[in-house]
This record gives structure tokens, sequence and C-alpha cells, in this order.
């Protein structure tokens, strides 16, 4: 008997071996926008770069870009930002979730095992049930008055039956993945996990670019405010000479009232100034998962600048690094997946079912091997008419395949283009950003040579005031410029999906000024 129930198991497992290889997950060619990609970024027409660095890849780790800009206070920002922001908590939460959705879609390609004991007691009627249909219990009349069939003997039939079993198995239940549903499945599942990991790589660049450019920004706010203030105290003594000298006659009632204008317009400023400034704080103490004003900066920043140049001919096939281009490449293979699993769902599905143990009234002799049992059962399932259903699931996976590569194709394009501009803008701003610091030095000249004259009594004060606000004015432009300047590599740093090479940051002394 032994030997006879394990020869079916013995076929099933070989039946198993040889179909295993079975999918019915179609094959797709590479979406047009993927196979036509450019192999470079080309630059556009009368694109004007600056010179190109030499490469010093000891300098910092690719893999934490944002290291490069020698600042430790950013580093430790960003570092908190990544592990405190609660938008990434959530996205890691999501990770854990898909992957536990990836175990189970995986489980079915394993064996179910169960262990069951169970006690049964019955006290009921004999002329009830098996008992009834015997002619047990009521006294010999078969439970309905009538006389015995034998002629009036009394049957030895108890009036009611009790006893009591009890039952200790084992269950196996197996379905046999002939088609590669099961397996089709766990691809798919795989690949959303993959690309919810993508997401949360998206978003992690999201908090590290959202950090550095906030921490520029306030520290642009608070070099703004300070040269406001000084422009402030340059015009209230400009404001107080030209009062003395209207007072003499010496000047006309329109100077007079044209810096007196400019001074107020200098204070007006000075408020927005503020509150942009606090804003920007607590928007840092956010995303590093904080209370508003809470976020510790020093009450000086004097962040360094990372702008080095971007090589030219950048190989276009560095989107693939951007990790929503990643996340749509896997979800288009998730969407292949589940046709393969739409069309094995029309196909007979094979199930095997085995359940052996001990059974018995006693619970003593439960443990005995005499009252072992054994149960194999093979069951074959076809789908034979569904109205419609099956079919309808597979014509539903194919659209759902043809949206997915539709909006894959569309994140390819959109990447191209964001890296074609980001390049573009960040090339530019670098260009202006050095016009800027040209201004810087112009005005910083203009400075020197009135303070000069002025120290040698050959020139007047109030052209010393003026060529200090006109250098006033120039660095608080170069501040702007310097934060836009940023903005313009982060954007790139985002469109790339990280940084574009291993070379490492050249200082230009200009940008510290």
């Amino acid at each position: 008997m032994t030997r006879s129930y394990r020869r079916p198991v013995a076929f099933a497992l070989v039946a198993a071996l040889v179909l295993a290889g079975c999918s019915m997950t179609p094959s797709m060619t590479a979406p047009e926008a993927e196979r036509d990609l450019p192999e470079t970024f080309a630059p556009a027409p009368g694109d004007t770069t600056l010179p190109a660095a030499a490469a010093d890849t000891a300098r910092y780790d690719p893999q934490r870009w944002w290291t490069a800009f020698g600042d430790s206070t950013l580093t430790a920002l960003v570092d908190t930002a990544l592990a405190d922001n609660l938008d990434l908590t959530s996205a890691r939460a999501r990770v854990e979730e898909l992957a536990a959705q990836f175990r189970i879609a995986r489980a079915p390609l394993f064996p179910s095992v169960n262990a069951n004991g169970q006690y049964n007691y019955q006290n009921q009627p004999a002329n009830t049930g098996i008992g009834g249909a015997i002619g047990g219990g009521g006294g010999g009349d078969g439970g309905n008055g009538d006389a015995p069939p034998d002629g009036g003997q009394q049957q030895s039939i108890p009036d009611r039956f009790e006893f009591a079993t009890y039952q200790a198995t084992l269950g196996l239940s197996y379905e046999l993945d002939f088609w590669g549903r099961v397996r089709s499945q766990r691809k798919a599942a795989l690949s959303q996990y993959f690309a919810t990991a993508a997401d949360l790589q998206t978003a992690r660049l999201s908090v590290i670019s959202q950090t550095i450019s906030t921490y520029f920004q306030v520290a642009s706010l608070q070099r703004q405010a300070a040269l406001g203030r000084q422009a402030v105290d340059l015009l209230e003594q400009r404001l107080e000479i030209t009062q003395d000298r209207y007072a003499r006659g010496l000047t006309s009632s329109f100077q007079l009232f044209t810096v007196r204008q400019s001074l107020e317009t200098a204070r007006s400023e000075q408020p927005p100034l503020e509150s942009q400034l606090y804003d920007a704080r607590s928007r840092l103490s956010t995303l590093l998962g904080r209370f508003a004003g809470t976020a510790l900066l020093p009450d000086s920043l004097a962040p360094s600048l990372e702008l080095s140049p971007v090589p030219a001919g950048l190989p276009a096939d560095l989107l693939m690094q951007r990790p929503d281009v990643r996340a749509g490449a896997l979800r288009l293979e998730a969407a292949r997946q589940q046709i393969g699993v739409a069309r094995a769902e029309m196909l007979p599905s094979l199930s095997l079912t085995g359940t052996g143990g001990t059974q018995s009234s006693s619970l003593a002799s439960l443990v005995d091997v005499d009252q072992r049992f054994a149960n194999f059962v093979a069951q074959l399932t076809a789908p034979l008419f569904q109205g419609g259903r099956l079919r309808a699931n597979i014509d539903a996976a194919e659209a759902r395949y043809k949206q997915q590569a539709a909006a894959y194709e569309n994140t390819v394009l959109t990447a191209f283009r964001e890296v074609k501009a980001a390049l573009v803008a960040y090339d530019k701003q670098r260009l202006r950003l050095q016009t800027v610091q040209n201004q810087v030095a112009s005005a910083r000249a203009t400075f020197q040579t009135q303070r000069d004259r002025y120290e040698r009594g050959i020139g007047d004060v109030l052209s010393l005031l003026d060529a200090e606000r006109g250098l006033v004015q120039a660095r608080t432009r170069l501040a702007v410029a310097r934060r836009a300047a940023v903005n313009a590599r982060l954007t790139l740093h985002r469109a790339l999906g990280g940084t574009w090479t291993d070379a490492a940051p050249v200082e230009d002394p200009r940008l510290l000024e």
C-alpha cells in the first residue's frame, strides 16, 4: 500500500519538473523611444561653454555628490534629511510593503503544508441517519411504532449512538505551475518591488535637492539681508549729507527727494527678505523632520560652490540611471508578465492534494501506527465557459501594457528634454555668474579708486558713498546669481538622476566672493 501511494506522487513530481519551463508571457520589442535614443547629449547650435576642467576622481564620492560642495554643515543637513525626512520614511515603508507582496506572490511556487488535530464527539438517536436506514432504535419497532420486520423478534440495535473520534493529520497541497502563471505573477511582483524601490530613490533625490536648494536659499537671503542693511546705512549717511548741502543751498530739492526715495525703497525691501528668510528656515526644518524654527544653523553662512563644467558629449544612456526611467521600465516589465498570467488562466490547471495521519476512537491509541490513514487526490480543472471573462482579462492586460509602454516612452522623452534643458540652463547660469563676478570686480575697483581719492583729499564723500553703495548692489546681484547657479546645478543632478561623471569639482576663487 505504501508503494502504491508513492507511485502517483513520484509521477506528479516528474511531470512538474518536465513542465516547469512553460511560460505564456509574450516577448515584446523595446519601445520606440528607447530604440531611437541618441548616443550623446549633443550641444545645441550656438552653445557656449566655459573651459572644461581636468578630472580628479579622488576628491569626492560620486554616489554622495553633494559632498563636492565641501561644506560640512550642508553635508550634515543632507545626512539628517535622508535619515529623518518623513516623506522618505513613508516611501521606505511602501518598499517594505511591496517586498511583502513579492513574498506573497511567490508563495504558491512552494507546496502548502498544514497540520491539523481534530476531536469529534457525536451523540444521536439510532433511528436517524444511517441508524434509521437500517431500522435501529425505538424499542424494535423501527422507530415508527410498526411491528418488527422479523415477526416480533427484538433487534439488538441500541436506541442511541454515541462515539468520539480523535484525528491528527498532515496535509500537503500543490498546484503545478504548468503554464508559468505563478512564476509570471512572481516576476511581476518583483518588478513592482524594484519599481517602488526606484520611486524611493526619486524621493530621496528630491529631498537631497530640496535640502541643498533651501540651504543655499537661507545663505543667500542672509547675505542679501545683511547687504540690504548696509545699503540702508549708506543711504542714511548720504541723506544726512544731502540734507546739509540742501540747507546750505549747494544742491537741489530734486536730488534730496531722490536720495530720500532711494532710502525708503531700500528700507521697504528688508521686511520681505526677512519674511522669506524665516520661511526658508522653516521649510528646512520640515525637510529635516522637525518643527519649524528648530533647525540649528550658524548665524552666518558662507557655503562654498562646486560649479565645475559638464564634459561635452555626455552619453545619453545616463538617462537609464534616472530612478523614474528605471521605475517606468520595471512597471512595463510587470505589465508584460501580467499578460502571461492572464493567458495561463485560460489553460487547464492540475493541483495535487495529499493527506495523511492517524485517527482513533481513543486518544491513547492515536499514536498507534496501525491507526494510520492516507489520501491522495490529483485534480485537473479546465475552464470551458466563463462568459468571456478570461478573454477579457487578456485584453485588459494587453491594454495595461500599452498604457505602461506609452507612459514609459513619455518618461524617456521627458527625461531627455529635461537633461538637454538643464545642460543649457546650467551653462548659461555659469556664464551669468561669471559676468556678475566681473561686475563685482569693477565695482570693487571703483570703490577702491574713490576711497584713495578721498583719503588724498581730492575726492568727496558723496562719490565715496555712491561707489560703496554700487559695490553693495553688485554683491547683492552676486548672491542672487550664485543661488541661481546652484539651483541650475541641482536641476541638472535631478535630471540625470545623480552625478554625470567621476570628475572632481574645481573651485574657482571668484565664486567665493
